[in-house]
C-alpha cells in the first residue's frame, strides 16, 4: 500500500500563519509547533523561511505576522473594490443604528470582518470583542452566508464541527438547519450573544447577480439590539449596496 504523502511546504507555510489572530500578536517555536501541529523543527525551520520571505517578523525567540500580508491582502481586488464600495452605506448604517456596523466577507469556511465602522455608541468595544475571522454558524454574517450560500458549504461547516463560542451558540445541527431555514424566509440573520457574550448582531446578504458576496452587520450589546429596526435598516442598505456593485 502506498505510503500517504505529507502536507506540502505551502500548506504547512499556511498552517504556521493560520496560528495567529487577534488575540495572539506573538508567539514562539513552541506555540507555533503545538497550534499548528507540526514538529518542532519544521515550525522553527518555516518560521525563519517566512521571515526571509517577510510574512512573518521576528523579535527575539518570537515571531509575528509581517506588515507584508496586509500590503498583499489590499491588493485582493475584489475585496478592495468591494470595501471602497460599502464605505457609504456602512457610514450610513452607523448614522441610522448609532452602532457598529460591519462588512463581512465569506473566507475558508469563516467569516472575515472587512471594515468595521463604529457608531457614537460603540466606542471601539465590539472592534477588540471579536477575532477578525470567525467560524460561520456563530455571526449572523455567517448565518447569512450559510442561508443563501451552496449546499456544499453547509456540508463543509457540518463536517468541521459545530464548536461553541459562547454558551449560547447552536452546536446542534438540527438547531442550525432550521435557523438558517428562517433566515431565508426572512432575508436577515440575528446573534442573541452566540460569538460574544454581551452583544448581538443583524446582519443582511449583499449580492452580485445570484452570489452571496458579503453581509452587512449591525453589532450592538444585547440590551440595544433592536431586531426589528436594525433589521430594516441593514436589508435596505444592504440591498441598495447590492445594486452598486452588481445586477440582483
Amino acid at each position: 500500500m502506498p505510503a500517504v504523502p505529507g502536507k506540502a511546504v505551502l500548506q504547512k507555510a499556511r498552517d504556521i500563519l493560520d496560528c495567529f489572530d487577534s488575540h495572539t500578536k506573538e508567539l514562539g517555536v513552541n506555540e507555533l509547533a503545538r497550534r499548528s501541529g507540526l514538529p518542532r523543527t519544521t515550525a522553527r525551520r518555516l518560521a525563519q523561511e517566512l521571515v526571509a520571505c517577510e510574512l512573518l517578523d521576528r523579535s527575539g525567540g518570537r515571531y509575528r505576522l509581517g506588515a507584508w500580508l496586509a500590503e498583499l491582502g489590499a491588493r485582493v481586488p475584489a475585496h478592495r473594490s468591494l470595501r471602497v464600495a460599502a464605505a457609504p452605506y456602512l457610514e450610513e448604517l452607523t448614522h441610522l443604528t448609532h452602532e457598529t456596523a460591519v462588512l463581512a466577507l465569506p473566507g475558508h469556511g469563516e467569516i472575515l470582518f472587512g471594515e468595521i465602522y463604529v457608531g457614537s455608541r460603540g466606542r471601539g468595544q465590539v472592534v477588540t470583542l471579536v477575532d477578525g475571522r470567525v467560524p460561520l454558524h456563530c455571526a449572523a454574517s455567517g448565518k447569512v452566508v450559510l442561508a443563501f450560500g451552496p449546499p456544499e458549504l453547509l456540508a463543509h461547516t457540518l463536517e468541521g464541527g459545530l464548536a461553541p463560542h459562547t454558551r449560547r451558540t447552536i452546536t446542534e445541527p438540527e438547531r442550525l438547519a432550521a435557523e438558517l431555514a428562517r433566515v431565508r424566509e426572512q432575508g436577515y440573520a440575528v446573534d442573541r450573544q452566540e460569538l460574544v457574550e454581551g452583544y448581538g448582531a443583524v446582519a443582511a446578504p449583499v449580492r452580485a447577480a445570484d452570489e452571496v458576496i458579503a453581509a452587512l452587520s449591525v453589532i450592538a450589546p444585547i440590551s440595544r439590539l433592536d431586531v426589528v429596526a436594525f433589521a430594516a435598516a441593514v436589508r435596505r442598505t444592504a440591498g441598495e449596496l447590492s445594486r452598486r456593485v452588481g445586477p440582483g
